[in-house]
This record gives C-alpha cells, sequence and structure tokens, in this order.
C-alpha cells in the first residue's frame, strides 16, 4: 500500500491536520504502508488574514512530522492561497506511484493540484475536509468559497473516491455535499501515553499565575472566533461571582483576538489576576498546564474533532464543552465529561457543576482517561489503513 498525502502547510500553529497527517503516517508505516507527505512551506494559518504569510522555519515544523517523509514546496503569491508550481510539478511526476491520494482541507492551491494529478493519472483520492465543511465555517468568507466552489472544488468533491470526515456529526453536517459520494468514519487519533504520564502543575502556577493554589480553569487551544472564548469569558464572569477561582487562556493568537478579548475581560470586571493569557505553550510545559487545571473547558462554535478535548480527558482533566464539538454526543455517552450549551449562563452552569463537586472532578479523572484510550492510535491506525484497503477494493 503506497499512501500519497497532500497538505498545506506543515507548521505545528496550523493547527490539527498536519498533527493528524504526521501521527497517522507513522502508524501506517508500522503497519506495512509507504507513505509520503507533501506540503507547501507556509508558516502561518491561512486564517489569519492580517498577518504577512512567510516561509516555515525548521524549528516551527509541527514535531508529529519530524519523523514522516516530508517534502516541503516553496509557496509564492499569493501565499495566502498556498500557490506552489513547484509542489503542482512533483505531484505530476509522482502521482502515478501511489495507490491512493489522500487530500486534507480545502479551499487551497495544494488540494486544487492533488485532486488534478490523480484524475490526469487515474489514482483514487480521499478528501479529509477536517472541519472545513461545518455550515458554521461555510457561512465565513462566503464569496470567496462560493467562487472557489463553482471554477473547481466542487468537481473536487463531486469527483473524489471517498470522502473522510472523523466523526457522526461531521457525516451528518456535510450530509448535503457531494451526497452520491461515499463517506467513511475513521477518528483522530493520539498517544495517548504522552499525556497519562504525570507532569507537574505547580510550575505553570508559579510561572503565570504567581504560585495560586486555588480552583483553575483553562482553556487550551488555538484562539479563533470559533472558539468562542467570549462565550467563556462571560460564563466566567458568572462563575466567579459564586467561586473563587481563575482562568488562565492558552494557546496562540493567529487571528489577533487578544486585545478584543481583554477589552472584554475588563468590561466584564475581570481583572487581570482573575485571566491571565499565557500565549502558546509546547511540550512539558503544556502538560504542566493540563495537569493544574481543575476544569478544562471548550465553548465552541464549531470543532470538527477535538482533539484537545481528547488529550485533555487523557491528561485527567475534567472537561466541560459545548454540544458544537462533534465529539460532545460520545463524551456525554461515556460518562467523561460535562456538555453545556454555548451561552454564558449555561456554560457557567457546566463549569459549576464540576468546580463544586469534588466526587464528581474525582470521577471524571478517572473517567476521561478511559475514554481517551479509544482514541489511541494503535487503535485509529488500522482503522484508517482499513478505509484505504476498501476504497481499493
Amino acid at each position: 500500500m503506497r499512501v500519497l498525502q497532500v497538505l498545506v502547510g506543515a507548521a505545528a500553529r496550523t493547527g490539527g491536520p498536519p498533527a493528524f497527517v504526521g501521527d497517522a503516517s507513522l502508524e501506517l508505516t508500522r503497519l506495512g504502508a509507504e507513505v509520503r507527505i507533501v506540503a507547501t512551506d507556509a508558516a502561518l494559518a491561512p486564517w489569519g488574514v492580517l498577518q504577512r504569510q512567510r516561509r516555515i522555519r525548521e524549528d516551527e515544523i509541527h514535531p508529529a512530522l519530524a519523523h514522516s517523509d516530508l517534502h516541503l514546496f516553496p509557496a509564492r503569491f499569493p501565499r495566502r492561497m498556498a500557490y506552489s508550481p513547484a509542489l503542482e510539478r512533483e505531484l505530476e511526476r509522482i502521482v502515478p506511484g501511489y495507490d491512493v491520494v489522500h487530500v486534507h482541507n480545502l479551499w487551497q492551491y495544494p488540494q486544487f493540484a492533488g485532486y488534478r494529478a490523480a484524475l490526469r493519472h487515474g489514482v483514487p483520492y480521499v478528501v479529509s475536509p477536517h472541519g472545513s465543511l461545518d455550515p458554521y465555517l461555510r457561512r465565513r468568507g462566503r464569496l470567496r468559497k462560493t467562487v472557489s466552489t463553482r471554477l473547481w472544488q466542487g468537481e473536487m468533491l463531486d469527483r473524489a473516491n471517498l470522502i473522510h470526515v472523523t466523526t457522526e456529526a461531521e457525516k451528518d453536517l456535510i450530509s448535503d455535499v457531494s451526497p452520491s459520494v461515499p463517506r467513511s468514519v475513521v477518528p483522530c487519533g493520539l498517544h495517548v501515553g504522552q499525556f497519562s504520564a504525570p507532569a507537574p502543575g505547580d510550575r505553570f502556577r508559579r510561572q503565570h499565575l504567581g504560585g495560586y493554589e486555588g480552583p483553575l480553569v483553562i482553556f487550551l487551544g488555538r484562539i479563533t472566533e470559533k472558539k468562542g472564548v467570549d462565550v467563556l469569558l462571560r460564563a466566567f464572569q458568572e462563575v466567579r461571582g459564586e467561586s473563587d477561582c481563575r482562568l488562565a487562556i492558552v494557546g496562540p493568537d493567529d487571528s489577533g483576538l487578544i486585545p478584543k478579548l481583554k477589552r472584554l475581560s475588563a468590561q466584564l470586571e475581570l481583572s487581570e489576576r482573575d485571566v491571565v493569557f499565557t500565549g502558546p505553550l509546547f511540550g512539558d510545559e503544556r502538560l504542566g498546564a493540563l495537569a493544574s487545571a481543575d476544569v478544562w473547558a471548550l465553548s465552541s462554535h464549531a470543532e470538527n474533532f477535538g482533539i484537545a478535548v481528547v488529550e485533555a480527558a487523557a491528561a485527567g482533566c475534567p472537561v466541560v464543552i459545548s454540544p458544537q464539538v462533534n465529539l460532545a454526543a460520545d463524551l456525554r455517552e461515556a460518562g467523561a465529561g460535562v456538555v453545556a450549551d454555548a451561552t454564558p449562563e449555561a456554560f457557567a452552569g457546566g463549569l459549576l457543576s464540576v468546580l463544586d463537586d469534588v466526587a464528581e472532578r474525582k470521577r471524571l479523572r478517572s473517567a476521561g482517561p478511559r475514554w481517551a484510550a479509544r482514541y489511541d492510535w494503535s487503535v485509529v491506525g488500522p482503522q484508517l489503513l482499513e478505509m484505504y484497503r476498501d476504497l481499493l477494493r
């Protein structure tokens, strides 16, 4: 089995697809497949409209891709579209040697080049939208997306051999898109053992909270509008009125939202001690942040899978999430977390149901890792390989 993975970029800060592709490729290789990854050298997430795109540095490549067969090609103007004639030429050259082409994400040039090369050479191709077709996101940048769909992306989806989705919820949400194309549900994976090892949380509290030892709510992820951090701040204001606690917002701000969120925090009369913005954390510092949390919170308006939810649960954090996180039904059914509507009042209630109940926090710290284990790569990898085998059959 020879699989060619087509990515937009390989940077750690561009979100989930580089992590998925890198870890999946290593697991597929362990299972006997031959996997190659091609991507552009764009360093920044495509949604950072106001930032100047640039080339990736070696230290910015996602750790999951570090030991994979990764090949980067220069992007040129318009860089925001990840336009890369060099990548297109390489695809034209190598696609005939592969059994399957797997195209990740939508709306940009590498996807166009990948599917066109697959069609020209008669190689089956799979498309993973990674949440890009969620109705909430389809409404954003509607003109650009409508033009792209009519010019080429509609054909790409209609002529795909398979559309890969990561949850049943995603499958339902995109049922109106290319309805004649088969779907396959294979979740995202993680290495559970990386999160189950104990990590000291006191270092995070010393560095970012002045040694504060009381109850702590953490948001950990990319700070974008869809994550609903504004809802979390409003919910935390209500929580703060009933419980002495702090909120830490951890993650990169590629959309320039932090100044707006800080103004909102001030309007809600939350002090800089009540709400701390730490910026992005990686490696042991990230594990330390998870270890310090009494509650991990995500009041997202749209979340295709929510691998950060699984990571938090694997680390033993009690999690409170909104129903728009596509893992919510699975989490609730397993009794491994709290699901609360993404309104300030309802989400505050969800947070308080954990903060005010020591026994519930203890139960969730035990249930979370058991639930997360079903998404370990040792479980997910064989599912992904079988998806490719079914496609070829």
